[in-house]
């Protein structure tokens, strides 16, 4: 059975694949309070002890806001740490990052896609990635967009549902292109990769490019919610409503792969997070 240590455990993701795979594999999720990705001393001492053969970074500082403000720790967070777990392990290193690496002029972005950041947040996770291309030759870069799950305030799922059952209007805005992905869809798609023993930079995300009004829109109709209390606004227009709102974001953006990957269908996605 393959040892897995999840950084950044207690985020969307990490809680996914250990709670889908804790059979299939020996899991040791760690959160930001057991595991700072930061401390070296404290990533030796789990490695040492835990001996995982599969590293799956999931620990990053992803508030696009507080990165802008706070840039030299978001490039700490998300690409010097991942230097020192990479000097105290060779096995398999899983980095998730993002579509934030694109400039969200030309979306949706392929694999081989000229990156090119305009935040502080993508900036570091595209340097992260580049600290893994010159210091392993055993990893795999997984970007995706827009993930989601029912569990988690962070979850743009959860915070739609949670406003129409009450009534609440909502603005969201109409102008910035994903294709969102529930945590569970890229869970399997991660064990496939290490099922097939696949290395390499994936994209992963739905079949459905959408802006996140239409995406609200969607979940609001699949609950059988009211949509009305969904306002369209505009990102610029949202920047000036809320002051912390301000990292420029890839407005026209999504994720497509070169690669023959298994189609996720954003619709069964939240049919299948109704039902359970």
């Amino acid at each position: 059975m393959k040892k897995i240590l999840i950084t950044g455990g207690d985020g969307q993701l990490g809680r996914s694949f250990s709670s889908n795979y804790q059979e299939k594999y020996n899991i040791l999720s760690l959160g930001r309070d057991s595991l700072d990705i930061t401390n070296e001393e404290q990533i030796s001492k789990v490695i040492k002890e835990f001996q995982p053969s599969i590293i799956l970074n999931c620990a990053a500082m992803t508030d696009v806001d507080n990165a802008e403000r706070n840039p030299t720790l978001a490039n700490e967070i998300n690409s010097l740490s991942i230097k020192k777990v990479l000097e105290l392990f060779n096995g398999l290193f899983i980095q998730i990052s993002t579509d934030y690496v694109f400039d969200g002029k030309d979306g949706p972005f392929t694999e081989n896609a000229l990156t090119n950041p305009i935040n502080s947040y993508g900036k570091s996770k595209l340097a992260g990635e580049k600290i893994i291309e010159e210091n392993s030759n055993n990893w795999i870069i997984v970007r995706t967009n827009v993930l989601f799950d029912m569990n988690s305030q962070a979850s743009f799922l959860s915070w739609v549902i949670s406003s129409l059952k009450i009534n609440k209007k909502i603005n969201v805005v109409d102008d910035q292109i994903n294709n969102p992905v529930f945590t569970d869809d890229l869970s399997n798609m991660i064990d496939m990769f290490i099922n097939k023993d696949m290395r390499g930079i994936y994209h992963v995300g739905s079949d459905t490019l959408c802006s996140r009004y239409e995406f609200a829109q969607m979940i609001g109709r699949t609950w059988n919610l009211n949509i009305d209390n969904i306002y369209p606004i505009k990102t610029h227009s949202l920047k000036k409503k809320i002051k912390t709102y301000i990292a420029d974001r890839p407005m026209k953006s999504g994720l497509i792969s070169n690669f023959d990957l298994p189609t996720i269908s954003l619709k069964k996605s939240l049919k299948k997070i109704r039902d359970k």
